[in-house]
């Protein structure tokens, strides 16, 4: 296929200007050829006609008095007025007209229109003649004078009329032209959104420099869709580590159950049933986080209504087992109590996974607080400990499928913690929010979810 020649924007607008200019230039020429035509043709008279048949009206009238005063030997190209001691005793000028003469007659200024000029012919018995004619071209015929409009205003409108019409015409053809042009640009873009890179039309394009953005776009097109497709490899495989991890898990869990349960049936003090209790609903939770690690990909659990304090009531039991074997202080404090309207297994599972954090990276004799509260219509679930704090990387990336901080990391931390609060928080329609203490006293992590109404 013939490569097709394109244009540049710099050529279209000197089109567009040479049309309007040589266009209204031989409109012009037009209009003025015409015009002459006519007087040719003696259809109209030359604008001079009248100043001449004022001329030789001034003449005729010094020879007469307001007595002798014949109006058929003046031209009717003109209007007079015979005024006699400031008494108009003939006119055929009209009241306008009249009031205009007779305002310049006596001196004043300002009246007469810039085409239209005025003599004060003295009579022979000291009477005077108002003489006054029009600069224009009139008609030749006194009947079309009579009944017809002022043939050179009519015509001055009729041109600018006519320029205004090839103005309007060739902005118009201009502006369709740019309106296709951006047209292919609008659907290129909806091709890219809809990821159809092959139903961007780059043929029918006319102007070289909307081609360019059209081969950009492409360009940009093609690149989105293979980051989106190294994107979506990424999580393949992500998804296939999570499988992979969720099968290695089961059999130490299974052995440490088992193992669990046959220790449960020995002769063991209190203290040892305890322990061994927390053993066994430790393996409990991790074999539902095993099962909701199966069906990260599926759509989140049905919401209902739940009482906060029972939540909160179940968190505290966990945490104080958490942190009895890590010798830290578990401190709770409950400042709100209400209902949410929220799944129950993945919230207590989310804030289980944001308790566990706090315990790990707080060092022994150290300190992790549970706050609950409600501000600006969200419930807040504040879990702080005072241990070394995020590092600028995680307080950047945490949240993350599978992230670790190589600062924080170790082999029992795989990144799935925060991970899953974060997409608990979203499926709630809230946030995870992460952040520091002043001063570096610790971490915080926090839940913020909408109240039921």
């Amino acid at each position: 296929m013939a490569k097709r020649k394109l244009t540049s924007l710099r050529s279209v607008l000197l089109r567009y200007l040479l049309l309007c200019g040589g266009g209204c230039a031989l409109i012009l020429v037009l209009w003025w050829g015409i015009f002459m035509q006519l007087i040719n043709l003696g259809f109209l008279l030359p604008a001079v006609a009248s100043a001449q048949a004022c001329a030789d009206a001034r003449e005729t009238v010094a020879l007469m008095t307001a007595d002798t005063f014949d109006p058929l030997q003046i031209s009717d190209l003109c209007r007079w007025a015979v005024v006699q001691n400031d008494t108009v005793l003939q006119t055929n000028m009209n009241d306008r007209h009249l009031k205009i003469a007779l305002n310049a007659f006596h001196g004043g200024s300002g009246n007469l229109r810039y085409t239209q000029y005025q003599y004060d012919v003295k009579m022979a018995d000291g009477s005077f003649c108002l003489l006054q004619y029009d600069y224009a071209t009139p008609y030749a015929d006194p009947a079309l004078r009579d009944t017809l409009p002022d043939f050179q205003t009519f015509y001055f409108v009729l041109l600018a009329a006519l320029i205004l019409v090839w103005l309007g015409w060739q902005t118009h053809c201009t502006v369709r032209v740019f309106a296709a042009e951006t047209a292919r640009l609008n659907a290129a873009v909806d091709a890219i959104a809809a990821r159809q890179l092959e139903h961007i039309d780059t043929d029918g394009v006319r102007i070289r420099e909307f081609a360019a953005t059209l081969q950009a776009l492409q360009t940009m097109g093609r690149e989105l869709t293979d980051s989106l497709q190294s994107q979506w490899r990424m999580e393949q495989q992500r998804t296939e580590q999570i499988a992979a991890l969720t099968h290695d898990l089961k059999t130490p869990l299974a052995v440490i159950q088992g193992n669990a349960d046959l220790l449960a049936e020995d002769d063991l003090t209190a203290a040892q049933h305890g322990q061994v209790d927390a053993i066994l609903r430790g393996t409990d939770r991790a074999r539902r986080y095993l099962a909701a690690l199966r069906t990260a990909g599926e759509p989140p659990a049905a919401k209902k209504h739940m009482d906060s304090h029972t939540l909160v009531q179940s968190l505290a039991q966990t945490a104080r087992a958490l942190c009895a074997p890590a010798g830290t202080t578990f401190c709770l404090e409950e400042r709100w109590q209400g209902n949410l309207l929220a799944a129950e297994s993945d919230l207590l599972r989310a804030a289980e996974n944001l308790l566990d954090n706090a315990v790990r990276y707080t060092p022994r004799g150290g300190t992790v607080t549970l706050t609950t509260a409600a501000e600006a219509g969200l419930f807040l679930l504040r879990v702080t400990d005072t241990g070394p704090g995020f590092t600028p990387e995680a307080l950047a990336k945490a949240g993350e499928m599978l992230y670790t901080d190589a600062a924080r990391s170790d082999a029992a931390h795989q990144g799935l913690g925060l991970y899953f609060a974060r997409k608990v928080a979203q499926s709630h329609g809230g946030v995870l929010v992460l952040s520091n203490l002043p001063a570096a006293h610790g971490a915080c992590a926090e839940l913020r979810l909408p109240i039921c109404e």
